[in-house]
């Protein structure tokens, strides 16, 4: 118990020396996929349902502000376990190694390298931390499938599901990536199959499996039933919002197919860096420096695992590598001819692939197989008489190599990412909407949010960041759906969304457009970017202002 509470502490002063920062002020974190605010609005068929009124029911106690520094923290903390219970099942398996005090030291510093990579660092900056819990369940899924091939105890299965439904909560897409990892287990137990069956062991595999799939069912019910009966916002997704355009908006980064294969195999390639909404780690020298350090010591793990080994392991390891190769080409996509009919063909043909319109994704799926190679590589090393003899110097060199994968990880991101608070205007805002309303902490009246942007730049925040006006206010809020970017205006195929920019063409004349559900009540025109291009709002005779502040102009509409 002893052991395990030291353990946890240099995981958690691990994330402490990334997060802390933001602990030491008050505010909100704004990312530009990523923003939150003081209303939780809990929607029934939203895969975050579950976690929202999670959040909702905790702010009761602390703040959300608060919650929310702590969300991102607990996803660290699951990354870096994630890691940890894969590089230890790997040590105990393939090298017999005792849970000591020098193995321990060896694990963590390992587990670091599941945190502090590009992938991590791209994806965080950006605000996607959906997809960051499900690659963190992707180091559980994957270990504990190789426990149950191992052990051939299917109860095992069970933390599987458990850890696919919250990946797939999380991000559905995220089945795709599992996928390779589940075709491995199920090779593995086709060559165990003589083992299975003189134990009598296919029934309770079965059954386990049966059950498996019922806990990712019951996990995810509330959206999954929203999708089969075609009233999730996912089928919009699936069936209008992603184009063929998509997938060359959303490709992997790279000036050619050499440099975006060598993107993904330094676990880079994500487009949104190109944006230069933060640090480009690839515009550092330390990420590569740290990857060319590290790649020897893989290749050897590599040559390991197929030297000396048992029939059944090689096949593994053998089929691991397939499963790598696969995933670095999928990871590239249209950006290599060798691979662009292939993506194009899963995009048009297999059903649900096109949610997956960012290949670059296939990188998480890489990084466990890295990490595989890297502990049996590095457990090799410790095998050198040099190694044996520098213990504490080699632990050292080897940390600071992982950390200069994405060293600007460190300190609030390297202080990127600061905490911020609303103006205290659009509290001012927030206060009169509710005096106007008949309820006293929520409100049913609509609002119109402009500009009609889906991510924009707010002078108070310092960046752009996705709109948050919806995560502000009480009332529901109708803000821009249009992307702008990649050659993609608007394809959200939402009948509101194309009612108000058709409004906007016509500079609001013929009063205020028919929309599905409660007609707009407000109109608030943020003073930012181009808001002086709306100001013909004061020229509408159906507009009132009854508001305006140094961020804001609020009108109401004359019915």
């Amino acid at each position: 118990m002893k052991n395990m509470i030291k353990i946890s502490f240099l995981y958690l002063l691990t994330v402490l020396i990334i997060t802390v920062p933001w602990f030491l002020r008050d505010g909100y974190l704004f990312f530009t996929d990523f923003v939150y605010g003081p209303n939780i609005k809990l929607d029934l068929v939203s895969p975050w349902f579950l976690f929202n009124l999670l959040v909702k029911s905790l702010s009761i106690v602390f703040s959300i502000a608060f919650l929310q520094k702590i969300f991102i923290a607990s996803i660290f903390i699951l990354i870096l376990f994630g890691g940890r219970i894969l590089i230890k099942t790997i040590l105990e398996y393939y090298n017999k190694q005792k849970d000591t005090i020098s193995s321990r030291g060896l694990i963590f510093i390992l587990s670091l390298f599941a945190l502090f990579n590009p992938f991590v660092y791209d994806r965080a900056l950006y605000g996607q931390f959906g997809i960051l819990i499900a690659y963190g369940c992707l180091f559980f899924i994957t270990t504990y499938l190789f426990k149950t091939w191992q052990t051939l105890d299917f109860k095992k299965l069970y933390l599987v599901a458990i850890f696919s439904a919250i990946a797939l909560m999380f991000s559905a897409h995220f089945i795709f990536l599992m996928l390779p990892f589940y075709l491995l287990f199920l090779i593995g137990i086709f060559i165990k199959r003589q083992e299975i069956k003189t134990s009598n062991l296919f029934r309770k595999f079965k059954f386990s499996v049966l059950f498996s799939i019922i806990i990712i069912l019951v996990i995810n019910a509330n959206w999954l039933i929203a999708v089969f009966i075609n009233s999730s916002p996912l089928n919009n997704f699936f069936q209008k919002e992603v184009t063929p355009q998509d997938l060359i908006a959303f490709s992997t980064a790279g000036k050619t197919s050499m440099e975006t294969v060598t993107n993904v195999l330094m676990m880079s390639g994500f487009w949104g860096k190109d944006q230069l909404r933060y640090l480009d780690l690839t515009d550092a020298t330390g990420w590569q420096r740290g990857f060319i350090l590290l790649l020897p010591i893989i290749l050897y793990g590599v040559y390991l695992s197929l030297r000396k080994n048992t029939r059944q392991n090689k096949i593994f390891s053998f089929s691991l590598l397939v499963v790598f190769i696969i995933a670095v080409l999928l990871a590239v996509g249209i950006k290599a001819p060798i691979v662009r009919g292939l993506t194009t063909f899963l995009y048009e043909h297999l059903p649900l692939y096109k949610g997956l319109r960012e290949p670059q994704k296939w990188v998480a799926v890489i990084i466990p197989i890295y990490l595989f190679y890297l502990t049996l590589g590095v457990s090799g090393l410790t095998k050198f008489r040099i190694i044996i003899k520098n213990k504490v110097l080699s632990g050292i060199i080897l940390s600071v190599i992982i950390v200069m994968l994405a060293p600007s990880l460190l300190w609030g991101f390297n202080r990127q990412v600061k905490p911020t608070m609303y103006p205290n205007d659009w509290l001012e805002v927030n206060n009169l909407l509710l005096s106007k309303s008949s309820q006293s902490k929520s409100c049913s009246d609509r609002i119109l949010f402009l500009p009609w942007h889906l991510y924009m730049s707010f002078d108070w925040a310092g960046k752009i960041i996705a709109n948050p006006a919806p995560n502000f206010f009480p009332c529901p809020v109708l803000s821009g759906t249009n992307m702008e970017y990649g050659g993609i205006y608007d394809n959200s195929g939402n009948f509101n969304s194309d009612a108000i920019m058709d409004w906007l063409k016509l500079k609001g004349e013929g009063g205020m457009p028919t929309l599905i559900g409660e007609s707009v009540r407000y109109v608030i025109l943020a003073k930012e970017v181009d808001f002086k291009s709306y100001l013909w709002l004061n020229d509408l005779s159906y507009l009132q202002l009854i508001k305006e502040t140094e961020n804001l102009f609020v009108y109401e509409v004359r019915y």
